[in-house]
């Protein structure tokens, strides 16, 4: 989410399709993406028609002229979107919130509380967005829709899902509060400890995300839309990004080949 860089953001939102394939199943997957898809539409279709930068002119309607730059810029803001949303869906599936709150509710607990509350909430954006959706497309009394009319639906869908998500953290700020939090540090009880097999892990970890992460930014830094677009960096700097969004897969192959390793013995 710190880059807008095109070959990025498709190894994103490519490897976030298909760990949520791996982790959550095809129908899971087909719902995130019910949801995910027509909002990068939307971005990627109002950006060029309120953005005039760039120099390469597609077509022009009246006094709004549509540039590739713009478009491009529109493209990669929708990808982006629908890619956070799906990494947060697999991150859910994978490290549920409780679990994420043991392991890190001792070190980083603001971060720890965040992470997991966005973890929470996306999924739960998604749930209601298709039910207001779904509730629209059943009112079918005055007849087809419009394109111009589904495209105003898709605006409203959008601005409701905003207030809800803003009414739902006053509410859950309230609740915090409610509950002393802040208030000071706390004990509680972990599940799990960190065992010295674990360090390893953290380690590889800790190294493949530090050198996807700046790859990704530096590549970042490379690319520029406007006045013209720019071109990809070197081949084998994506590479360590491509293995770090291609890492929960690996992962599920890892953990399949063990269980049938232990399963044959």
């Amino acid at each position: 989410m710190g880059t807008f860089e095109p070959v990025v953001l498709g190894l994103s939102l490519g490897f976030a399709v298909l760990s949520s394939f791996v982790w959550r199943g095809v129908r899971a997957t087909g719902r995130t993406l019910a949801t995910a898809v027509p909002l990068m539409v939307l971005v990627a279709a109002v950006n060029p028609l309120l953005s005039q930068t760039g120099q390469t002119t597609l077509f022009s309607f009246g006094p709004v002229a549509v540039r590739l730059e713009a478009v491009a810029w529109g493209v990669a803001m929708g990808a982006m979107l629908a890619g956070a949303l799906t990494w947060f869906a697999v991150c859910s599936a994978i490290l549920p919130a409780d679990d994420l709150r043991d392991l890190l509710g001792n070190v980083v607990p603001t971060l720890a509380l965040a992470v997991s509350m966005v973890m929470r909430l996306v999924p739960e954006l998604l749930g209601r967005a298709r039910a207001s959706r779904d509730a629209r497309g059943a009112c079918t009394c005055a007849g087809s829709p419009s394109a111009a009319s589904s495209f105003s639906r898709g605006v409203e869908q959008v601005g409701a899902m905003v207030m809800w998500a803003l009414g739902e953290s006053v509410e859950r700020a309230s609740s915090m509060a409610s509950r002393g939090w802040g208030a000071g540090r706390r004990t509680h009880w972990r599940r799990a400890r960190w065992t010295v097999g674990d360090w390893p892990s953290l380690i590889t970890v800790a190294a493949i995300s530090a050198a996807g992460v700046g790859y990704a930014l530096w590549l970042g830094s490379l690319w520029t839309y406007a006045p013209r677009m720019s071109v990809p960096g070197p081949a084998a700097a994506y590479g360590p990004v491509a293995l770090l969004f291609a890492w929960p897969c690996l992962a599920a192959a890892a953990e399949v080949f063990l269980s049938r390793k232990e399963g044959g013995r």
